[in-house]
């Protein structure tokens, strides 16, 4: 068979979400090949391992694409080596939650996933800014953060999901909600949870700002008001439904920068991985990346 579409490809993967999703990771590696491409593969190991090796990659080898294999955590940390490169990011989404392979419209099936890499248009995002690093989706401080910080690793290789879902619960019963001091766009504010996004969906297929778009550059806050128990089950129970925005004590507002100020130790994460703890500065980012995207969603077609 002859070669079609991209001819080099580089894959970064995450070997322990390599291992969860083998299959998966092996049979778009062999579409891949069928189509005359030519893959190598290389393995992160360490946090934030996936960086370097994107950045060693473009510069050295020039591939016509880079795929990060594994969550949205190495996704990001490929995403950073490639700023300010030519070469685009692609993606083979074998995490938890996969919130950019839904925020593309993507289905976690080989031949999909192939087609995209092979043959889908490379358009520019829009990228966030958390301690001057880049992220494509969102920054959590408080509740998802803490969550996050506290998933047991193991727990979280044996059943994904079931991890979060019980780390959540037992923050839940220590009663969630932190007084979050922040200055947005030169205002003070307040709230129990603040989730700053860069796209429309958080934690996997749940809409948290419809406002978001990848394409689009500009970030959006999410300021859940109260704190406890309750209000935590109301929040969470209108993710599920998509209607946060809806709720009157929940504001979603466009934001430039925000510097998170109180309470210092808070938890956060970003795009899915623990990152450190407040005080940051979350911003909207100066430069774009070019993501392959599915040909059906091409967001230029849009």
């Amino acid at each position: 068979m002859g070669v079609t579409g991209r001819q080099y490809i580089h894959i970064i993967l995450n070997p322990i979400a390599g291992a969860r999703h083998r299959g998966l990771l092996d049979a778009v590696v062999r579409l891949l090949r069928m189509q005359g491409a030519r893959i190598e593969i290389e393995e992160t190991q360490a946090p934030a391992h996936g960086t370097s090796l994107a950045r060693r990659a473009a510069l050295e080898q020039e591939p016509d694409v880079i795929v990060a294999a594994g969550g949205d955590g190495t996704i990001n940390e490929v995403a950073r080596g490639l700023l300010g490169t030519q070469v685009p990011l692609g993606i083979i989404p074998l995490g938890t939650a996969n919130v950019l392979a839904v925020e593309l419209g993507l289905r976690p099936k080989a031949p999909a996933i192939a087609d995209m890499i092979a043959h889908g248009p490379a358009d520019l995002i829009g990228t966030g800014l958390v301690g001057g690093e880049l992220f494509l989706l969102m920054v959590g401080i408080g509740f998802d953060g803490e969550v996050v910080h506290h998933i047991n690793p193991r727990l979280k290789r044996w059943t994904g999901r079931g991890a979060f879902a019980w780390a959540g619960f037992k923050l839940w019963l220590k009663g969630p909600g932190r007084d979050i001091q922040m200055r947005v766009d030169g205002r003070e504010e307040r709230a129990a949870w603040v989730v700053v996004v860069n796209a429309r969906h958080f934690a996997g297929p749940y809409v948290l700002a419809p406002q978001a778009e990848l394409a689009r550059p500009g970030l959006y806050a999410v300021l859940f008001r109260r704190p406890g128990r309750w209000a935590f089950v109301r929040y969470l129970l209108a993710l599920g439904l998509g209607r946060v925005d809806r709720l009157k004590d929940v504001d979603v507002m466009a934001v430039r920068q925000i510097d998170f100020l109180e309470p210092q130790g808070l938890a956060v994460e970003v795009d899915g991985d623990a990152r450190g703890a407040l005080p940051q500065r979350v911003e909207q980012g100066v430069r774009y990346l070019r993501l392959v995207v599915p040909r059906a969603r091409a967001f230029s077609e849009r």
